[in-house]
């Protein structure tokens, strides 16, 4: 798969990622939230011990659609009505989101 994103479509309760060389990847919006880049939430899901509280603060959230701006051609700013909207979200955070390949602290 290329990491080169094309387009992020925003749906009810995910986002839709399709990419340069055709692939097509959904991230449910609770998922993205618990990987958060913000300073912080991320210090809380690099620890394995703070992941499992981030993820399960996350799913008690109510599911929303954030709103999305463009930041130049590499990333996006979500902006949540309930909780964080500090963190600019690389394409290639997202991506390896949605791909389960994110590098966290063991």
């Amino acid at each position: 798969m290329a990491d080169r994103l094309k387009e992020l479509e925003r749906a009810d309760d995910s986002i839709t990622l399709r990419y340069v060389d055709g692939d097509e990847l959904n991230l449910p919006y609770h998922e993205l939230r618990a990987w958060c880049p913000c300073a912080k939430c991320r210090p809380r899901w690099k620890d394995p011990h703070r992941r499992l509280g981030l993820a399960e603060e996350v799913k008690r959230l109510r599911v929303e659609m954030p709103k999305a701006e463009a930041v130049g051609r590499y990333a996006v700013r979500f902006t949540w009505t309930s909780g964080c909207s500090s963190g600019l979200w690389s394409f290639e955070h997202i991506t390896d989101i949605a791909l389960n390949r994110l590098e966290v602290d063991h």
